[in-house]
């Protein structure tokens, strides 16, 4: 089953302007974007992902505390894996 956390989380791409990258936009509070190549996206770890490779962004324009920024963190990239993971219908309520 999908949690329901998820449903606010979107990926997307602007193949005009970026055709390498793509995004993850989470937009309930604190709304966030993540924007990512992604042949490097897909072949990494989550401390790989996000200290290298990911450019993450507010956008209220504060950052939350620490403690709620890795919770955050931690929430993208387990929608990024699921999204993106082989076995999708494993998370979908027969």
């Amino acid at each position: 089953m999908i949690p329901e956390k998820f449903k606010n989380y979107y990926t997307g791409k602007n193949t005009l302007f970026y055709p390498e990258y793509e995004f993850i936009v989470k937009l309930s509070y604190p709304r966030v974007f993540v924007k990512y190549k992604i042949t490097e996206g897909y072949y990494t770890d989550f401390d790989k992902f996000f200290d290298n490779i990911a450019e993450v962004q507010y956008l209220e324009g504060d950052r939350p505390r620490e403690i709620d920024q890795q919770q955050i963190l931690n929430d993208i990239w387990d929608y990024i894996t699921m999204e993106k993971g082989s076995n999708q219908d494993d998370y979908i309520e027969s």
